[in-house]
């Protein structure tokens, strides 16, 4: 990751921040990538801004890195962006009441937001929440001009057992049923990066992101094409983006 990241620098001579995703690239839940923390560590020497980006919503931010934390990585609450705090300040923005489709863990992260009498539908992942009474719930709601806000549309994500659904089928299973568009607000949306680059008070085009293959695909399949410019990085596939957000 280290030595790639310094080649891009020389070849552009202007590399000033690197967002860096979590899941998936660091680790999987409590198993850390063979290599990640050092890897990290080096990174740190550069004199670069380093966000982390994820799409977790399983847990809130906090929760997630005290678990980063524990697992030896050196991250910081200041440098994490979420999908769900993208997905707060859009409802802040909105000024709606939620239906929240997250895990209990993660509800933290909307302290303060009022739930009552709800009037939106926001989609994390839920696995504890996803069965039918909630959902035909939320479907009423999305016929009645409710909006659905998806946190994120990942069709799977990676667990220790395997790969496991993500809330991307049923995000699509509602706007099938109802007509009604989601608003996606996290990864790989280019408001989501360029919210996070805007943190770093950085150019776009001076930022590089680095992922893994879902990270990779996912990018890809947006209506906006990348530019060309991927390298694999390690034998695990995982992939450093160099592009404009």
């Amino acid at each position: 990751m280290l030595t790639r990241a310094r080649c891009l620098m020389t070849t552009t001579g202007r590399l000033s921040a690197v967002l860096v995703d979590l899941s998936g690239t660091l680790h999987v839940e409590d198993t850390v990538i063979p290599g990640a923390v050092e890897a990290l560590r080096r990174l740190r020497q550069c004199p670069l801004k380093v966000k982390f980006v994820t799409n977790t919503t399983k847990e809130s931010k906090q929760m997630l890195v005290d678990r980063l934390q524990k697992l030896g990585f050196d991250v910081q609450p200041e440098e994490v962006f979420t999908s769900l705090t993208a997905a707060r300040n859009l409802v802040e923005e909105l000024k709606v009441r939620p239906m929240l489709f997250v895990q209990d863990s993660a509800l933290p992260d909307f302290e303060g937001i009022d739930t009552t009498n709800p009037n939106a539908v926001v989609i994390g992942l839920a696995p504890d929440k996803f069965n039918y009474r909630p959902l035909n719930d939320a479907f009423r709601l999305l016929l009645e001009g409710a909006p659905l806000i998806a946190i994120h549309k990942a069709r799977y994500y990676k667990k220790s057992d395997g790969l496991s659904l993500g809330p991307g089928p049923f995000v699509t299973g509602l706007e099938y049923a109802t007509d009604v568009t989601a608003t996606v607000v996290g990864k790989p949306e280019t408001t989501f990066f360029r919210e996070a680059v805007k943190t770093l008070g950085c150019a776009p085009e001076d930022a590089l992101m680095i992922g893994d293959v879902n990270t990779d695909q996912e990018m890809k399949r947006r209506s906006t094409p990348l530019p060309p410019q991927c390298v694999t990085v390690s034998q695990r596939r995982y992939t450093t983006f160099a592009t404009k957000y």
